[in-house]
């Protein structure tokens, strides 16, 4: 009796072993991109006089179960200091990640302001996020260039060349609740330094679409602000909180208006703005 006791104890032992050494469907990794995806947002910002209002949006799609793929487009409206002027672009970001674990991936990305004759920006980097429970870390380093601005005067027509420049950026995001992500950032463009915070909050939902309202402002070096705020809806997927469409859905758009870390319009309308107010500046030719 005793012998058969000890028999069976072991098998049980052996069987519980067995069970927790072997996978089960919730231990599976997930994939890099939840099924296809996407957000839409409706951006109202502003900056010493200047306010630029738009939209934004992406749409992602897993490629094989480790990585994905989005799309950014942008466009909008600027009024201020540049006079009355429409802007768009687009974006691309290729990428792998492990929603349990982080995130790799190249980004490029394209803005036209139509102000002073026409700017295009340019951006080209690589991206990556890093998840520890309720804390992502992210950050990019990349290049930028930006086609020549001009600007008439009393003295003739002067032209200003953006150069190719380092951008970097990180980015710190906590979640005290799953559906409330607050974050601080920091990023370098060329000689132009900025700090960062930001807030996204979303209200629980069942459905495969979930709206969230967000603000962010930036701190420029010299002392100026930036500002803005809006309203996303994510869609596609299944439902989920805040914190999952971050990290299992479509990652940060390229930030054509979005006052982030990355390279776009906002970058080179500081350069910009600084040039119109030194113009004088030897380094600036007049077009002859």
């Amino acid at each position: 009796m005793e012998a058969t006791i000890r028999h069976q104890s072991f098998c049980a032992l052996v069987a519980a072993a067995l069970l927790a050494a072997t996978p089960t469907a919730a231990q599976q990794p997930l994939p890099a991109v939840d099924g296809p995806s996407g957000k839409l947002m409706f951006i109202h910002g502003g900056a010493n006089g200047d306010k630029w209002t738009g939209l934004e949006g992406a749409v992602t799609v897993p490629l094989g179960h480790r990585f994905g793929l989005q799309l950014d487009g942008a466009a909008g409206g600027l009024d201020g200091s540049l006079g009355k002027s429409a802007f768009y672009g687009t974006g691309a970001h290729l990428f792998w990640r492990d929603p349990s674990t982080g995130m790799v991936g190249i980004e490029a990305g394209f803005a036209r302001l139509d102000a002073m004759g026409g700017i295009n920006t340019y951006s080209l980097g690589l991206e990556a996020e890093r998840y520890w429970n309720s804390v992502t870390l992210g950050g990019l380093v990349g290049l930028t260039d930006a086609s020549g601005a001009s600007h008439s005067t009393a003295l003739g027509n002067f032209r200003y060349d953006p150069s190719t420049h380092f951008v970097a950026g990180t980015n710190l995001t906590w979640y005290p609740d799953d559906n409330l992500a607050l974050t601080i950032s920091g990023a370098l463009s060329g000689s132009q330094m900025a700090a960062g915070i930001g807030v996204e909050w979303a209200p629980a939902s069942t459905s495969s679409a979930q709206p969230s309202i967000f603000a962010r402002a930036v701190l420029h070096e010299g002392g100026d602000v930036s500002a803005l705020a809006g309203l996303s809806v994510y869609f596609g997927g299944q439902p989920k909180p805040l914190i999952r469409r971050h990290r299992e859905d479509d990652p940060a758009i390229g930030n054509v208006m979005s006052n982030g870390t990355k390279a776009g319009i906002l970058f080179a309308l500081g350069s910009i703005c600084k040039y119109r107010a030194h113009r004088d500046n030897p380094c600036h030719r007049p077009d002859r």
